[in-house]
């Protein structure tokens, strides 16, 4: 019996954040949780706020996954509507909103110096008469403040790890992350406005037409005054041209001087 497509992910997620692997074979994987890991998918809010409460360590849990429907000793079977692997996909997206990495190097000659990007995956949700969403990935340099657009393409066929490569080293940022985030903030700004607003225009259009129809209803129909505020807001809501920002991830990227051009390039680094 060969292990099952979810078998590597929960595998993986769980040597990714520090829990032990106390069995494994081709039917079933056995982990112990460690305290945060608990917390964090087990649902048991009551016991961890007591053992604070009482500054003692507590005990994590442990999961034994299996292979089969016919799990013994109370094993967890792995399928794809398997509520507690619905925890895990919840508990890796919310792990991976942040990230810090470093650019995997082979061992150069000299020491080498790594440099900061900050790096942002941002949503843009127009809303209006028609909906549209927009992707933008943007990086910005933190030592010479160059800002570049579509970054994860670029970073795509990079090699990361989560600790530095020996003889490299991380350069310190010049610019700090709160003064580089307002930088990407003004960017986009920037580009929104830049766009045809054109979208906004039919919107605007529209909800009056709807506020219209809805006071010529109001003046002939017996429609009492809450009801029209009602629905004048639901219209509001509804056809009202805005824009919102949803930053999806970020973090901080280290890259080596060479890797540093070819983004900069635009070109695949080797």
């Amino acid at each position: 019996m060969t292990l099952n497509p979810y078998f590597d992910f929960v595998h993986q997620f769980f040597t990714s954040y520090g829990c032990a692997i106390l069995e494994k074979s081709e039917s079933h994987l056995k982990v112990q949780l460690t305290s945060t890991m608990d917390e964090e998918i087990m649902n048991r809010p009551f016991y961890w706020h007591y053992m604070k409460k009482m500054n003692r360590p507590g005990d994590p849990m442990q999961l034994l996954f299996t292979n089969t429907s016919h799990s013994k000793e109370g094993g967890i079977y792995l399928h794809a509507g398997t509520p507690k692997l619905h925890t895990i996909y919840r508990a890796a997206i919310n792990k991976g909103k942040t990230a810090r990495l470093y650019e995997a190097v082979e061992k150069p000659l000299q020491n080498r110096a790594l440099c900061p990007w900050l790096v942002v995956n941002i949503h843009l949700h127009y809303r209006g008469k028609q909906s549209k969403d927009d992707t933008l990935s943007l990086g910005l340099n933190l030592v010479h403040g160059t800002l570049l657009f579509d970054m994860m393409e670029r970073l795509w066929k990079m090699e990361f790890e989560p600790t530095v490569s020996d003889y490299t080293f991380p350069m310190t940022p010049l610019i700090n992350l709160e003064n580089a985030y307002k930088r990407i903030e003004r960017y986009v700004e920037g580009y929104v406005s830049s766009i045809s607003d054109d979208w906004a225009t039919r919107s605007l259009k529209h909800l009056q037409e709807e506020k219209n129809l809805l006071e010529s209803f109001y003046s002939s129909e017996d429609i009492g005054l809450e009801q029209f505020t009602k629905e004048q807001e639901q219209i509001d809501t509804r056809y009202s041209p805005r824009i919102l920002m949803e930053v999806v991830n970020g973090g901080l990227f280290y890259i080596s001087q060479k890797s540093n051009s070819n983004v900069i390039k635009n070109l695949a680094a080797d």
